[in-house]
């Protein structure tokens, strides 16, 4: 009886866990609409929808809404839209206006870059979040290559798939000369990335760069330490790599010359 009664328990208590549990959000084009004007700000310039899983359906029904018309930021992290939704976005052109974009964890690949630089109206971008989207060297490649980025001063690009090349891409591109922020922790630069983007020549307002975990060794550390093509950068962080005691001592030299912070551990 006693077995009886405590499995008796266990199923009310397994019941009454999946009653707490929160259904999944899927969205219908009116329940997506009530979900913007609830958290577009009252000027109808900022709209923060991370989180809402809205997915490549959600993408495509807020390419559509003219209420973003005067949206300058948009922050979709966390949404999963994809390539195919990342495609509609690019075609509204009620996100012309928009200064500000985040769309990190989103699932975009290099397809997905593709059609955002492909954009006639993402033009005016003054930070892009693209942390951890499966961005890779072919889509480094497109974007490095576009003239739409005149007025980035801020690019996220961390925890992505980007080799070497990718990063060559980016140091050997004119296109990037407003950029104040480059952040590509999580990569997979290695040596050579970090090599090609200390011989950059475009990018001297550069005032933070973030390079943690890279597979960095002295090999690499040592030449973006010691560049010449960042004099107004202040933040260098080549934390969690493999640096031994040459970028320490590199470190130490140029920190207390240059009064840059540098980030080694």
């Amino acid at each position: 009886m006693n077995i009886l009664k405590n499995n008796a328990i266990c199923w009310i208590l397994i019941l009454l866990g999946w009653a707490f549990i929160p259904p999944q959000i899927s969205f219908g084009e009116n329940d997506l609409e009530s979900l913007v004007i609830s958290r577009l700000s009252e000027d109808g310039k900022s709209l923060d929808l991370s989180g809402a899983n809205i997915k490549v359906s959600g993408a495509k029904a807020l390419a559509k809404m003219k209420v973003l018309e005067n949206l300058e930021t948009l922050i979709l992290s966390g949404n999963k839209i994809e390539y195919a939704g990342m495609k509609a976005l690019a075609k509204s052109e009620y996100l012309k206006n928009l200064k500000m974009l985040d769309l990190w964890g989103n699932l975009l690949g290099d397809l997905g870059l593709k059609a955002l630089v492909e954009s006639p109206f993402l033009k005016n971008l003054e930070v892009l979040k693209l942390w951890k989207n499966e961005i890779g060297e072919a889509g480094l490649e497109i974007f490095s290559a576009s003239d739409h980025f005149g007025k980035l001063k801020i690019l996220m690009l961390n925890g992505n798939l980007i080799s070497p090349e990718g990063v060559r891409y980016l140091a050997d591109s004119s296109q990037f000369e407003s950029l104040e922020t480059l952040n590509l922790f999580s990569n997979e630069l290695g040596d050579e990335g970090a090599k090609a983007l200390a011989k950059a020549q475009s990018l001297k307002k550069l005032k933070e760069i973030y390079l943690g975990q890279n597979r960095i060794s002295d090999a690499g550390a040592v030449p973006i330490i010691e560049s010449s093509g960042f004099p107004e950068l202040e933040i260098l962080d080549l934390s969690q790599n493999q640096l031994g005691e040459d970028s320490l001592i590199a470190a130490y030299e140029r920190s207390r010359t240059k009064k840059i912070q540098i980030i080694t551990r």
